[in-house]
């Protein structure tokens, strides 16, 4: 056998009569030295996928708990999805020997400090049915993890391994099971809280077989970009980690007080933070000082504040998110993390909603009760309040400053007791843990000996404290059973197993909720009203967008592979690579690649269905739907005109976008019928490769001919009031489509998307649906402006005449039409009525004028000052222009707009004929998405994609055909 990257090795073998077949360890001589205690039997798949020396080849689904609420905080991207967990990886790390030796010998230095130096490596990384090569450096991680001879490590590469360049392998070595934290991520990911994914891997560093370790996601900025943000290109803002004792106490304007203190790091810092200024502890300082002021200003929970200060908190700190993952904190009796230690936490700026959020991590101190520590209460099971009082007294030096404040307010502490009675009711119960358990078990059973045994196997040299688990052990643990203290053999003991702890703390903590009173939940009746539209929305018609079906060949083409993973078995001489063969006691054939194809074909004429188009992927958003946002998350959920997901009338009658969601075939309310027609002359090829155990289908409709004629008896002119069916804003100032209403009472939504009471806000284009209005307009004598929403006997559309013609569907959105008898001047200056735009170089409706003064606004909403930003198309509103436009002399301009991450269409008619043009403008950067395009997004990033009308990236018709921006890319 052949070993090009050890420890992986592969070999071709013609087949006998059998199928049996097994793997044996041959010294240098040829010798055997060792066989496996398994017999294997050869099937199809036995190619393509790389087994593993002594162990079955099993995949082990381990379930999810069900998700405790709707609304969630954890997103994915498209490169940085989450560990695949129903398989082990195999990490094998050879690294220079010097560096590496100082490290495991040294984890502290002389000081008592940390040894944060490393060592260079090339490092091989082993899948079920892939490798990867790669160089990079290993460091140590942890602080008391260093304390154990098996030590925890982290792993930086050149190029990304599953969209990551670090890889942190936590070593377990003080848990019989194994599992302790791996349990806890899922229960984080049921409630919604972003926290690291994990798998398990076997870890070789050198001459060192380390064992079974946890593989989990570092908390920087590609997994931010991620787990928070849902884009992999987002704008990441400050982080700061935090050690034991991190208050979160304003300590003053001086970063040097925070770094003196020792509690906390930086850990991402943000080069576009202009507020920040270049001082890298500004944020910390800044949100412990907002906390402070908060706490000062509500600090009496008794004068009926309780609504207004968790509004005011809310503003600028995710209080859910924390409240949630403090009762998971309290129920696994987490006693080395945010609320009993006040460290493992990362305080994360969130620069896209402005707001503060803290994000748990390390978990293996949990499901252990108080582990006889001095800190807790000697009777806390038998407390009923201990669920919420459990950690009063265990933060250094009693500082319980940060949880007081919060649960002097009735409503943040009731608002967590609902969460408790949730999550025991539907997550925290012996039913539902075990199955996970039973999970995890049934996947690393195979693993535990091996790994005990192997620290007694470990360089002697290597000190640190050393714990001698068996099997027994484990699985006890991991159910009813305690692992008893005996200082000859362990350095830890477990004083409950997990099962165990899981039943006591259930009981104890459904009795607590039994025996309070909790009110009924404003939060979540806040949640369930963003949900559903109430009656009374504002009933204006909106143009049906096409939604065509498509007719596909599907090829499957399965690729396998020829390889096999060694580890080393228990009991057995490790033997240097290139001279260590191992050899099947039998031949086997490699199977070849199959192909399927499945062909259907039609002619004639489809009606659009009202299902989803499968070319809109789905929605980061657990509510929101549309342009920019993407089809609802969940199945059969319809998408409203104004972009919000449900199964009322309100949601699937009039004005249902099908493109996102399911509709009514016929609506009540439309007196005459609406009918969107799909034509197709061609069959549609879709091409699907399915790769050995995760397969994924890519299918995008085809829109060639399309015809849309939608036919109404009147005009609806938008009434003065807020519609009850639109959800309020999530953001403290933002407003409009894709936002909601103003979150204050009484304030107007400008027709930019911000909240105000002057002119410029309640003026002309205010959106009534998102606030109240003026009746009227005072302005403009001389102009005349009208706000509707128009339907009319044909689409409204925008047509660049000659030979490359876009044809774009006008968007159901208010239009405003402005007519003057005179050329209008680009003003110089920004309007009072637009606050400055939150990001460094994106301005216009939805993010506001331009940040730095004296830069120009260009018409696809960027800041710059060449000609391609403050010429033709400047919009004066959101920074400066030149004074005239040289290109655009009888020029009449109809805009269409939408706020932020919807599309704003733009009609220009002049006394010449324009040709659209196949490039992207120079004066439109690329797009921060990797397949969103279009106004708020910019050119696709990928040269040769053409930007659909929906605002997405592709080559085929339905991207560059009818209704393709060419401003964002190619068109045909």
């Amino acid at each position: 056998m052949e070993s090009s990257d050890f420890p992986l090795f592969t070999t071709t073998i013609e087949s006998g009569n059998t199928k049996e077949y097994k793997y044996v360890l041959l010294d240098k001589s040829g010798n055997v030295v060792g066989e496996e205690s398994i017999n294997r039997t050869y099937n199809s798949n036995t190619s393509s996928i790389n087994e593993v020396y002594d162990r079955k080849t099993k995949e082990v689904k381990i379930p999810s708990i069900p998700k405790v609420f709707e609304k969630n905080f954890i997103k994915s991207s498209k490169k940085y999805k989450p560990y695949d967990d129903s398989q082990i990886y195999t990490i094998y790390a050879e690294c220079n020997e010097n560096d590496y030796s100082e490290l495991k010998y040294n984890p502290f230095l002389n000081t008592g400090l940390k040894n944060d130096n490393f060592a260079n490596c090339t490092i091989n990384f082993v899948s079920q049915t892939e490798t990867f090569k790669r160089t990079g450096t290993i460091e140590l991680i942890g602080f008391d993890s260093r304390r154990y001879k098996k030590l925890s490590w982290k792993l930086k590469l050149d190029k990304k391994i599953f969209g990551r360049k670090n890889l942190k392998l936590r070593s377990n070595a003080n848990d019989a099971t194994l599992m302790r934290d791996k349990i806890n991520t899922e229960l984080y990911k049921a409630l919604g809280v972003p926290t690291y994914s994990s798998a398990y891997a076997r870890l070789t560093i050198n001459n060192d077989v380390y064992g079974l370790y946890s593989l989990v996601d570092t908390l920087g900025g590609n997994w931010l970009s991620s787990a928070i943000h849902g884009d992999d290109k987002a704008h990441v803002g400050y982080s700061y980690k935090t050690f034991a004792g991190a208050s979160l106490k304003y300590l003053g304007s001086s970063g040097n007080t925070y770094s003196s203190s020792g509690k906390y790091i930086i850990d991402e810092v943000d080069k576009e933070d202009t507020e920040a200024k270049g001082e890298d502890w500004y944020r910390l300082i800044e949100f412990t000082k907002l906390f402070k002021e908060w706490e000062e200003k509500y600090n009496n929970s008794s004068n009926g504040q309780d609504s207004e200060a968790y509004k005011a908190l809310e503003k600028f700190f995710n209080l859910e998110s924390l409240l949630r993952q403090m009762v998971i904190e309290s129920l696994t009796y987490s006693f080395d993390n945010f609320w009993a230690n006040s460290g493992n936490f990362a305080l994360y700026y969130n620069p896209e909603e402005k707001k503060y959020q803290i994000i748990p991590y390390d978990y293996d101190g949990s499901f252990l009760g108080s582990n006889g520590s001095p800190r807790f209460q000697n009777d806390y099971t038998k407390q009923k309040n201990d669920c919420i009082d459990w950690a009063k007294n265990a933060r250094m030096e009693n500082d319980y400053y940060f949880i007081d404040a919060l649960f002097k307010h009735d409503r943040i502490k009731n608002r967590y007791n609902v969460i408790m009675k949730e999550t025991l009711e539907k997550i925290f119960n012996i039913d539902d843990i075990s199955k996970i358990v039973d999970g995890v078990f049934e996947l690393i059973k195979d693993d535990v000996t091996w790994n005990f045994e192997l620290i007694d196997k470990l360089d002697k040299a290597i000190k640190g404290h050393v714990n001698h688990f068996t099997f027994s052990n484990f699985e006890g643990n991991a159910n009813y059973k305690m692992v008893g203290y005996n200082p000859d053999t362990n350095y830890n003991d477990a004083q409950y197993g997990i099962k165990q702890w899981v039943k006591v703390r259930n009981n104890q903590c459904v009795d607590y909720i039994n025996n309070i009173n909790i009110v009924e939940d404003e939060v979540e009746k806040e949640e369930e009203e963003a949900e559903e539209e109430a009656e009374g929305v504002r009933e204006v018609e909106v143009p049906a967008v096409d939604t065509t079906t498509t007719t596909t060949t599907t090829t499957t083409t399965t690729v396998p592979k020829k390889t096999t993973t060694i580890v080393p078995k228990k009991n057995t001489t490790t033997v240097p690579k290139k001279n260590t063969t191992t050899v099947p006691k039998k031949n086997t054939t490699a199977v070849p690649k199959k192909n399927t194809t499945t062909t259907t074909t039609t002619s004639k004429k489809l009606v659009a269905t009202s299902t989803t188009s499968n070319g809109v992927p789905k929605s980061t958003h657990v509510y929101k739907c549309g342009p920019g946002w993407g089809a609802c998350q969940t199945e059969g959920k319809c998408c409203s005109k104004y972009g919000y997901c449900g199964t009322s009338s309100a949601y699937c009658g009039a004005g249902c976008q099908s493109e996102f969601g399911v509709c009514n075939s016929t609506s009540k309310k439309n007196k005459k019928t609406t009918t969107t027609t799909t034509t197709i002359k061609k069959k549609t090829t879709t091409t699907t490769t399915t790769v050995p155990k995760k397969t994924t289908t890519t299918t995008v409709p085809k829109k060639n001919t399309t015809t849309t004629t939608t036919t109404t008896s009147k005009k609806l002119v938008a009434t003065s009031t807020t519609s009850s069916g639109v959800p309020k804003s999530t953001h403290v100032f933002k407003c409009g489509p894709g936002w909601g209403a103003c979150q204050t009472e009484g304030k107007c939504c400008s027709k930019y998307g911000y909240c105000g009471t002057s002119s410029a806000y309640c003026g002309a284009g205010c959106q009534s649906e998102f606030g109240v209005c003026n009746s009227t307009s005072k302005k403009n004598k001389k102009t005349t402006t009208t706000t509707t929403t128009t339907i009319k006997k044909k689409t409204t559309t925008t047509t660049v005449p000659k030979k490359n013609t876009t044809t774009v569907p006008k968007k159901n959105t208010t239009t405003t039409t402005t007519t003057t008898s005179k050329k209008l001047v680009a003003s110089s200056t920004t309007s009072s009525g637009v606050p400055k735009s939150t990001h460094v170089y994106k301005c216009g409706p939805g993010w506001g004028a331009c940040q730095t003064e004296g830069k120009c606004c260009s018409k696809y909403g960027y800041c710059g000052t060449s000609s391609a930003y403050c010429g033709a198309g400047c919009q004066s509103e959101f920074g400066v222009c030149n004074s005239t436009s040289k290109k655009n002399k009888k020029t009449t301009t109809t805009t269409i707009t939408v706020p932020k991450k919807n599309t704003t269409t733009t009609t220009t008619t002049t006394s010449k004929k324009l040709v659209a043009s196949s490039t992207t403008s120079s004066g439109v950067p690329k797009s921060t998405h990797v397949y969103k395009c279009g106004p708020g997004w910019g050119a696709c990033q990928t040269e040769g994609n053409c930007c659909s009308k929906y605002g997405y990236c592709g080559k085929s018709k339905q991207y560059c055909g009818v209704g393709c921006q060419p401003a964002y890319g190619l068109c045909n």
